[in-house]
């Protein structure tokens, strides 16, 4: 029996790096993945660099960042450009590799090597990217067979829409259980001679928000949070209004917002739930005290912040995400970190799911290629109050010439966006919430962070961007029409009977 250390990694969608307690959150119920940040080293400044599902989910199989991939918005039907993903490196040395959950990768089917693939993708019909439609996912095939055939999106909630609405079928069938429940079938059905690496891709909280009710019943006396809004909202890039427009930031009624947080909470906590059943086999199978966790999400939410909802843009709430690596429990991690190592630590350094690779690598003793933009965090583990990885993260997200793009030390945050140059400045060390744009302050650096994206985008072979060293916007456009707005509203992918 091999003694390497098992690896699971866990992963939400579309979760908030604030919506943890251990992030300081007062009021969401997530007692498991507090344990893990207890137990291990959090990240308060993590993000997904291009924060929408498909780019962000190649960005943890590969090591690479959107522009290396040539992927910097969301696009169905995009195929990994390189054969050196995470399950296929760890899986040359050694590892037994398997996925649980949502992939989100093209062709559906195709392991990218991954040993086994159990499938959960939010309601997408396979072949989605292309003109072949080749049916259902694993998670609705079961559903089928339990006697609920074509009855997943029955509740009537669509995919990427914020109304909320109960889980309308027995619990059990609910998909953050069947995610829970084949998770721990794997541990236990493991091949005993390698070491694992397990990736437990659950879809919540992304919409559709259908809690299980014992979940809303634990919000049920609280009063929700409330959106926040900057000093800044009247003037929203066009790129930020495309975004208030397609999701109707504006027109939603106060029971509505609070529903969706509701939803949202109440996802979260069944997930942390179904966390608590994962360490629970590891420990019965004896094999906890050999597992390391690494637990993040894709990407996060505005949740009606500065009347934006979604994702795929640069505020907190979207590209903010939770990133918690947690060693081996008792003395494993002594052995492997030191006697004197104290958990429950929080590094400071901007992180992002490029490093999930990396690390993983590390963590298994795996040569790590070259020519990644991640970095291993192995070494912040061990010494998480002085390692820093980077100085700064560039978030990118797409097509030229309508790009939004951030650069950020953890402590200032600039985004300026391509098509016609507004930009934003944030103090997030003191204003963690971007309630304040510090660009109109002559006190605060603004040229310093403009000449820092400036040096970044100069860096690549020709980025338009960029001329002599600076930054050019497209063209000088105005606000949207009340038609192109309304043209922009989004049907949020409805699913029927089937």
């Amino acid at each position: 029996m091999s003694n390497r250390p098992h690896i699971v990694l866990i992963s939400t969608d579309q979760m908030r790096g604030d919506l943890m307690g251990c992030a300081g959150n007062p009021l969401i119920e997530t007692p498991r993945i507090d344990y893990l940040a207890r137990s291990g080293v959090r990240f308060d400044q993590a993000y997904s660099l291009t924060p929408v599902c498909i780019p962000a989910r190649a960005t943890i199989m590969t090591g690479l960042e959107g522009h290396q991939l040539g992927l910097t918005t969301y696009k169905e039907g995009y195929a990994l450009p390189t054969n050196a993903t995470l399950p296929k490196l760890l899986g040359d040395a050694g590892y037994e590799t398997r996925v649980v959950g949502k992939m989100h990768v093209y062709p559906e089917r195709c392991h990218y090597g991954f040993d086994s693939m159990l499938l959960c993708e939010e309601g997408r019909m396979l072949g989605a990217g292309s003109e072949k439609k080749r049916g259902y996912d694993d998670y609705e095939q079961w559903l089928a067979e339990q006697g609920y055939a074509g009855q997943a999106f029955g509740h009537g909630i669509a995919n990427n829409e914020y109304s909320m609405s109960p889980w309308h079928l027995p619990d059990h069938l609910h998909p953050t259980e069947w995610i829970a429940d084949n998770s721990c079938k794997t541990i236990k059905r493991r091949d005993w001679s390698r070491p694992l690496f397990l990736w437990a891709s659950f879809t919540a909280p992304h919409p559709p928000l259908t809690p299980l009710m014992r979940d809303l019943y634990m919000y049920e006396k609280d009063e929700m949070p409330q959106p926040v809004s900057g000093d800044w909202i009247n003037r929203h890039s066009l790129y930020h209004q495309r975004l208030h427009a397609t999701y109707q930031g504006e027109v939603k009624t106060a029971k509505q917002i609070d529903n969706a947080y509701r939803g949202f909470y109440a996802s979260i906590t069944q997930v942390d739930r179904a966390i608590n059943r994962i360490i629970g086999t590891l420990r019965e199978e004896g094999i906890l005290e050999n597992t390391w966790f690494v637990f993040t999400s894709d990407h996060g939410d505005n949740m009606g912040d500065h009347d934006l909802w979604f994702k795929a843009n640069f505020t907190r709430g979207a590209c903010q995400i939770p990133f918690i690596i947690t060693p081996p429990a008792g003395r494993n991690a002594e052995s492997i970190l030191g006697s004197d190592w104290v958990p429950g630590q929080v590094n400071h350094s901007p992180v992002g799911l490029q490093d999930i690779l990396p690390t993983c690598l590390a963590i298994a003793g795996v040569p790590i290629p070259e020519d990644l933009d991640g970095k291993s965090l192995l070494g912040v583990v061990q010494q998480p109050k002085t390692d820093r990885v980077r100085e700064i993260v560039l978030g990118e997200f797409g097509n030229i010439g309508k790009r939004s793009l951030m650069v950020t030390d953890g402590i200032w945050k600039y985004i300026w966006f391509e098509e016609e140059g507004e930009e934003l400045l944030f103090h997030i060390e003191d204003d963690p919430q971007e309630l304040y744009d510090r660009s109109g302050d002559p006190q605060a650096p603004l040229e310093d962070w403009r000449n820092q994206l400036a040096a970044k985008l100069t860096m690549r072979v020709s980025d338009p961007a960029v001329i002599d060293g600076q930054l050019r916007p497209r063209q000088n456009l105005p606000k949207l029409s009340e038609q192109e707005r309304a043209k922009l509203i989004s049907h949020y992918n409805p699913r029927g009977v089937h």
